[in-house]
């Protein structure tokens, strides 16, 4: 019997193909970068940091070249380890095993380094390929016992690291400790985010590829900058010569989300770079970024990453000029 396509598969049918030949002519470097504005504008990592106590990160895939794709910085062992040429040689070893394990499309699962290291990474795929690669910080499923603590501490003064018991221990007992059942379930969830951001992205590089409503894109770059500035919505819609009813459809049917959203998140990721130079006070660094109200500022940073400027700040703000280990 001859099948019959209803109007919504055959209209899917064809978002595909023309998302299939927007795909053949675009490099995947310029498609990262579109996931990354996609990502960066949905504040994934804020929620997800709040729900799991986790760091989630978009990166390219590990390339083949045997550059390190997954940046190991956010521990002391690790950025130990990968500047011996044995450490950097295992790490580089690792990543290509996780590029070849995406690549493949197998399930999401966590690689263990061996520094006794989890990760947990999944692909982000455009057009059925595979693009980029959400990846969690490091982290455990128990604590180390003694024994792995000497082993580890041994092994780095093999590789001509030094450092002792306790300063390893410290490092190590920082990570995030997770049991079998809840990485599984933040595995599902980076899976069911990757997703998202996938269809997210492709609607943004429909959106440039077939011309109009490259509006879109054109509001987009705006908005990035002339973020400091006062932007109602009819502003930035006589832009692009769109009425402000059809520039807040397509805004959300495009972006996932509504253009006050996205407006916000662009302020507030750029607040969360001025935090860290302590010559600018939190007043300034509201104004500088577009808040015509510092409580405005405070409520809509907590409420985005949950916690204050403040914090923020006292957090995050000369972290690189710590020791790489406590003395």
């Amino acid at each position: 019997m001859k099948q019959t396509l209803t109007f919504s598969s055959f209209t899917k049918t064809i978002l595909k193909e023309q998302l299939f030949l927007c795909m053949s002519m675009t490099t995947p470097e310029w498609a990262f970068q579109i996931l990354l504005q996609v990502h960066d504008a949905n504040g994934f990592d804020s929620a997800f940091h709040q729900a799991t106590g986790l760091r989630v990160c978009l990166r390219p895939l590990p390339s083949p070249d045997g550059s390190l794709g997954i940046l190991p910085l956010e521990n002391p062992i690790c950025r130990l380890a990968v500047e011996t040429p044995i450490g950097r040689a295992l790490c580089q070893e690792m990543q290509a095993r996780i590029r070849q394990e995406l690549l493949s499309g197998r399930s999401v699962e966590p690689f263990c380094c061996s520094m006794g290291m989890m990760i947990l990474a999944v692909p982000v795929r455009l057009c059925g390929e595979p693009i980029a690669m959400l990846h969690t910080n490091r982290l455990r499923i128990q604590p180390p016992g003694a024994s792995e603590l000497e082993q580890t501490t041994r092994r780095l003064n093999e590789w001509g690291v030094r450092v002792t018991v306790e300063q390893v221990a410290k490092a190590v007992n920082e990570l995030a400790i997770l049991n079998r059942v809840q990485l599984e379930a933040v595995g599902r969830l980076l899976h069911i985010y990757a997703e998202h951001l996938g269809d997210l992205a492709s609607r943004r590089i429909l959106a440039d590829r077939l011309g109009k409503p490259c509006a879109l894109a054109q509001a987009l770059a705006y908005i990035r900058e002339h973020y400091a500035q006062p932007l109602p919505l009819r502003k930035i819609s006589g832009q692009v010569h769109l009425s402000p009813h059809y520039f807040c459809k397509l805004f959300h049917r495009t972006m996932g989300m509504t253009f006050t959203q996205y407006l916000t998140r662009v302020r507030l990721e750029r607040a969360k770079d001025l935090l860290l130079n302590p010559a600018l006070t939190v007043g300034e660094v509201a104004t500088a970024v577009g808040f015509g109200s510092i409580p405005h500022f405070n409520r809509s940073f907590k409420k985005y990453t949950g916690i204050t400027p403040t914090r923020y700040r006292a957090l995050h703000g000369g972290r690189d000029r710590l020791p790489l280990l406590p003395s």
